[in-house]
């Protein structure tokens, strides 16, 4: 029984926290906005998280778990979770100047 214990302990001391982060680079073109989304049936389909209410792209994006997701996602035994998108939009590139495209390492050598 005190196998069971530890090993039950232990599987859920191991479970993590989701976080996916894209910066583009580009500047920012006014305040963080937040969305809620879904996962569904552990994470084959998703809800569209992300709005397209960015006319020049995004300067950053974050989907995460809130805190209380890990709880939803237990209680119908992984089928929903619950997903919270934070997001920037970029600035017009007008405004910002022109961006410089930064060179591609090649891994070939040159002939």
């Amino acid at each position: 029984m005190a196998r069971l214990l530890t090993c039950s302990l232990l599987l859920v001391s191991l479970t993590g926290c989701f976080r996916m982060s894209l910066r583009s680079g580009a500047p920012r073109g006014g305040a963080p906005e937040e969305q809620t989304g879904v996962s569904l049936v552990a994470g084959l389909t998703t809800s569209n998280v992300v709005a397209p209410e960015c006319q020049h792209g995004f300067s950053r994006v974050d989907v995460y778990w809130p805190w209380w997701s890990p709880i939803v996602y237990a209680a119908t035994f992984g089928i929903v979770a619950p997903l919270r998108t934070e997001y920037v939009c970029a600035e017009a590139a007008e405004a910002a100047g022109p961006v410089r495209p930064e060179p591609v390492p090649s891994s070939h050598s040159p002939l």
